[in-house]
This record gives structure tokens, C-alpha cells and sequence, in this order.
């Protein structure tokens, strides 16, 4: 790399390289098996494949957090091969075991065998078997590869899975593969895939192991929603009839311009339930929802890359994934839309409650200030009045004092006519308290 280069250059290219499948050849079996991971049995894998990792003398374990392991427990011609993947809320281990001869029986009747001697050789190595190294066990798969000529008759093969009904195909663009699976559960766990090749490459039978991993995998993944679906298909009705009559309540009470507090109070105690309870719903299961539809759409792009090309008389795996799968990833994608639109009708109705109260609050508070503003108006007429009436008072009040004085003048022989003096004081008195108040009323 060159100094000019983005730091990031080289990791961001080397993704494109992450993930390499591990090369496939005839008559080898892969037993594959996925796991759910929480916080503590994601650590307790870790410490399990770097354990293992260390064992067989990879340098550079614990560096950073892998993602990714591909160690060879015994090399060719009897070689086995563990690759462990490390995904966002699970992992995958698949064990690859190298055979002499193809499938002689049922694939449930020789892989207790094939995972004894897996976990013989882990336990050599110090490690536990697959099924301890942590989380709980959401997919298992059991592919096996066989160097044969493809059939036309399924009844050719289903004695290899116990007699059941099969789905199959031809796969890939070059038609030289075909896959079967009776798509069951067997007691073990495992569901059993064949692989017929006649001149395919192995990596790209690793590609298509991948393929079918990634895809039982994920379909699991996905059909943890569909319970949750189910399960509140029943409160969600109850919560969207609830919804419908508190908007009907609420439609009837739009002209009534009057606060009607306890009803009010009612209808707003009613939403703020439904909310609350929406919003519970959404964030317990929303996220479950949102990744279901997420590894839905991988199902469907790992069916889509096997090419599959139908077999006379056989349903194919798409085709039965598309009637049985598709239907529950429509029930969950419907259950979350209805989430959405529930709380978004919550949401409006509150809005519009609110926006009638506010509406009758703003009516109300103008009929308060015009019944305010008139009676200040009263009021001022009235102190106006009052004040009218103290000049007269106080007027009367300060000429009677002057007229006393005038009367003790006289009596002490000054020239004075209290009449006289109290008929001139009278109106100058008054004018000045007039303009005194006028005075004191502009500067207040």
C-alpha cells in the first residue's frame, strides 16, 4: 500500500474476501449447525474456537475478534475440517468429514458415528463437542455429496431418507447437480440434504453448501418473529377496535364548544393507554420484525443463486418455500405494519383531541379578556367618578378653612369678607386639585 492510500483501503477490500467457502469433494459429509447467541454464550464461543484455534498452532489468536475459522482437525484422505462463522445475533460450525463411499443408508443412521468421531477429535485437541461451545440450537444440517449420475425418479433415492416425501431439483446454470431433502426434522435434530454432482468443481459445491446453510439458517432466523405474529394478532385487534371507538367518541364531541374536563380527561387517559401499550409492543418486537424481513430476503437470494430447474413429478425447494415459508414472512411484515399504523392513528387522534381542547381553551380565555376588559373599563368610569367627587370634597373642605380664617381675620379687625373670600376661593381651589389629579393620572 501506498502513503497516499485510505487507511481503510485494505480492510474495506478485503471483505470482498471474508467468508471464502470451504472446498467440497465427493463423498464428503458436512454437518452444520447454527446457534443463537446472547452476551454470554457469544463469549463462551469465542473462548471455544480460539481454544481450538490455539491448539492446532494458529499464531495470532486473540488478537482481535475473529469472525471467521476454517481449521483442518485431520488432513486428507480422512480429513476434517471445522469453520466456524461468527454472525450478529447467532454463529455457525460446520464440521466437513472426508469418506471412503457414499450414503449405503439414512443420514440420521450413520451421523451419530460421524459426531462421535468429531468430538473424539476435539476432545483431543481440549475442547468440548460442538453442541457445548455455547447458545442454543436454532439449525442443523446434514449435506452429503455423492459422486453419482443425476436421477429422474425420486423414489431412485428416498430410501435415504427413511421413505419420506422429497423436494428436489436440478441446480445450477450448468444442470450438473441436483439437490433432495425430505425438508424434516429428524430425531437428532438434523434435516438431510443430498447432493448428486456429476463434474462439479469443489468450490463450488462449498458455494453450494453455503447456499443451503445460509438459507435453512436464516429461514429459522426469520420464523422467530412469526410466534410474536401470531401471538398478538388477538391485542392488537382489541387495540384497534379500542382505537376506533374512543375516535368515534371523540368525532361526536367536535362541536361541542364547551371544555368538558372529566370527559375530556377520559379520552385522553384512553390514547395515553393505547400509546403506552404500542410502544411497548414496538420495542420488544420491533426489532425482531425488522430482521425477520431482513433474513427473509436472504432466503430468498441463496434459493434464487442454486438455479434450481424442477424435476418431473418433485416440488422444488423454492417453489415449497415460496407456499409454506413466504405466508408467515407476509404474516410478520403485516404485524409490524400494523404496529406502525396503530401508533401513527394514536398519534393523529391525540393531535386532533388536543387541538379541540386548545381550540375551546383559546375561546374561552378570549370571552375571559373581553369580560376582563370591560370591567376595567368599568372601573375606570367609576374612579374617574370617585376622583370627580374628592375635588368636590376636598374643594369644600379647603374653602370652609379659608373661611374660618377669613372670619377670625374680621373678628381681629382686618377688612375681610369671609363670603367674599370663600365665593373667590371656591373655583381656583378646585381648579387646581383638578389639574393636580390630571397630573398625577398622566404620570401613573
Amino acid at each position: 500500500m501506498r502513503a497516499f492510500d485510505h487507511p481503510l483501503r485494505k480492510v474495506l477490500h478485503e471483505e470482498i474476501h471474508a467468508r471464502p467457502p470451504v472446498s467440497l469433494w465427493p463423498f464428503e459429509r458436512l454437518l452444520s449447525q447454527s446457534f443463537l447467541l446472547d452476551g454470554e454464550s457469544r463469549k463462551t464461543q469465542i473462548q471455544w474456537i480460539e481454544n481450538l484455534a490455539t491448539n492446532l498452532g494458529i499464531s495470532n489468536v486473540g488478537q482481535t475478534t475473529p469472525s471467521f475459522y476454517i481449521l483442518e482437525l485431520r488432513p486428507a484422505p480422512q480429513r476434517v475440517v471445522i469453520k466456524w462463522e461468527l454472525h450478529g445475533e447467532f454463529s455457525s460450525i460446520s464440521a466437513v468429514v472426508q469418506q471412503s463411499a457414499g450414503l449405503q443408508k439414512a443420514h440420521a443412521d450413520s451421523r451419530s458415528e460421524l459426531e462421535t468421531e468429531i468430538e473424539q477429535l476435539l476432545k483431543q485437541l481440549g475442547c468440548t463437542p460442538i453442541h457445548e461451545a455455547g447458545g442454543q440450537r436454532i439449525a442443523a444440517i446434514d449435506i452429503a455429496y455423492e459422486d453419482h449420475d443425476l436421477v429422474d425418479d425420486a423414489t431412485e433415492i428416498t430410501h435415504l431418507f427413511s421413505g419420506n416425501t422429497l423436494l428436489g431439483s436440478t441446480i445450477l446454470s450448468s444442470r450438473r447437480g441436483q439437490l433432495w431433502t425430505d425438508l424434516q426434522l429428524n430425531e437428532d435434530g438434523y434435516i438431510s440434504f443430498l447432493v448428486l454432482q456429476k463434474g462439479i468443481g469443489s468450490r463450488q459445491a462449498g458455494r453450494i453448501a453455503r447456499r443451503i446453510i445460509e438459507a435453512e439458517t436464516y429461514r429459522m432466523a426469520a420464523m422467530l418473529a412469526f410466534p410474536l405474529a401470531k401471538s398478538l394478532s388477538s391485542p392488537l385487534r382489541q387495540a384497534e377496535g379500542d382505537l376506533a371507538k374512543l375516535s368515534g367518541e371523540i368525532a361526536q364531541t367536535q362541536h361541542d364548544l364547551s371544555v368538558q374536563t372529566e370527559q375530556d380527561g377520559h379520552f385522553l387517559a384512553g390514547l395515553s393507554q393505547l400509546a403506552s401499550k404500542t410502544e411497548q409492543w414496538i420495542s420488544e418486537h420491533g426489532l425482531r420484525f425488522t430482521a425477520a424481513e431482513a433474513y427473509s430476503q436472504l432466503v430468498k437470494k441463496n434459493l434464487m443463486e442454486l438455479s434450481e430447474s424442477p424435476i418431473p413429478g418433485v416440488q422444488m425447494l423454492g417453489e415449497f418455500m415460496d407456499r409454506r415459508f413466504e405466508p408467515a414472512m407476509n404474516t410478520c411484515i403485516w404485524t409490524q405494519k400494523r404496529l406502525k399504523n396503530l401508533s401513527e392513528r394514536i398519534s393523529t387522534t391525540t393531535q386532533t383531541l388536543r387541538a379541540r381542547i386548545e381550540f375551546v381553551n383559546e375561546e374561552q380565555t378570549q370571552a375571559l379578556l373581553a369580560s376582563m376588559d370591560k370591567r376595567a373599563k368599568m372601573q375606570l368610569r367609576l374612579q374617574e367618578t370617585v376622583e370627580g367627587l374628592s375635588v368636590l370634597v376636598l374643594t369644600y373642605y379647603a374653602v370652609s378653612l379659608l373661611a374660618y380664617m377669613a372670619k377670625g381675620g374680621k373678628h381681629a379687625g382686618m377688612d375681610i369678607e369671609p363670603e367674599v373670600v370663600a365665593a373667590v376661593a371656591a373655583p381656583v381651589i378646585a381648579i387646581v386639585l383638578y389639574l393636580l389629579n390630571k397630573l398625577r393620572s398622566r404620570q401613573s
